[in-house]
């Protein structure tokens, strides 16, 4: 998922510069990823993340400043990339999960990229419309607000719950 992640933004870049910067972002989070599950270390997780998202930064320095379509599928993929990768050292242990439990978890995974899609694509609306003036855009922006802190109060309410 990694190196997929980089090698699609690589492909995509406009600029060669970021081309090659996505390309050795790429490489650095498989290098990263593959010896941090084979030592069993989870700082090699956000390390990874970490590369792709310089990598994709260097896209939106160097390929121009308009609003790129593309984040939040960018987001997605670097979150599916988190979550494999912890996922991914959790299966290491000794633990055996109930029956249906990895099938229960590949659901929610499944939600929380497509939230992460829905968020994303509906901050780069508000965005976009915030460019524009009017009551209207007010409005969005105080619905966008109350909502995002209802996912915080949601989210702080089911960890400590």
């Amino acid at each position: 998922m990694a190196g997929g992640t980089g090698a699609w933004l690589a492909l995509t870049a406009d600029d060669p510069l970021a081309r090659w910067a996505n390309g050795a972002a790429a490489g650095l989070a498989v290098v990263l990823l593959a010896g941090g599950l084979a030592l069993r270390r989870p700082l090699a997780v956000p390390l990874a993340v970490l590369a792709l998202g310089g990598g994709y930064a260097a896209v939106l320095g160097l390929d121009g400043g308009a609003l790129d379509g593309r984040a939040p599928a960018v987001a997605a993929a670097l979150f599916l990339v988190a979550e494999l990768g912890y996922w991914s050292l959790e299966l290491r242990d000794a633990v055996v999960e109930e029956a249906g439990a990895y099938l229960s978890r590949v659901g929610l995974l499944s939600v929380l990229v497509l939230g992460t899609l829905a968020v994303g694509a509906g901050l780069l609306a508000v965005v976009d419309a915030g460019e524009r003036e009017g009551v209207g855009v007010e409005a969005l922006g105080a619905v966008a607000a109350v909502a995002a802190l209802a996912l915080v109060a949601l989210g702080a309410r089911r960890s400590h719950g």
